[in-house]
């Protein structure tokens, strides 16, 4: 979506949502946006109650891909959350979310 960006798969569903899969560009930043998910997970459960990994593992086990949507919640939650969270991946809130915007803006907008 942005000239001489990296390859990306962008798909459409039936009812109307758009989504991208992206490329990770190394194995740190694949860990990071994994373990930002996994504390995301438990830090700001759904609505509903249903447990994240079982709904994301209905059809079949998803192996080495990142709720993006999820990751992208961190914003959400209060002040003393993201502190936890970042403090848990060795950061400061800052730096997570500037991660979180470089990775959107490598790809779209």
């Amino acid at each position: 979506m942005v000239p001489g960006a990296e390859d990306a798969l962008i798909y459409t569903t039936l009812s109307g949502s758009i989504g991208i899969l992206v490329p990770f560009r190394s194995k740190d930043e694949f860990e990071f946006f994994q373990t930002l998910e996994m504390h995301m997970r438990v830090e700001n459960p759904p609505l509903c109650g249903r447990d994240h990994l079982s709904y994301r593992s209905f059809y079949a086990p998803v192996k080495f891909v990142v709720d993006g949507d999820l990751c992208e919640q961190f914003g959400t939650v209060d002040l003393t959350k993201q502190k936890e969270i970042a403090d848990h991946l060795g950061r400061k809130p800052y730096d997570v979310s500037k991660r979180l915007e470089d990775l959107r803006t490598r790809f779209a907008f």
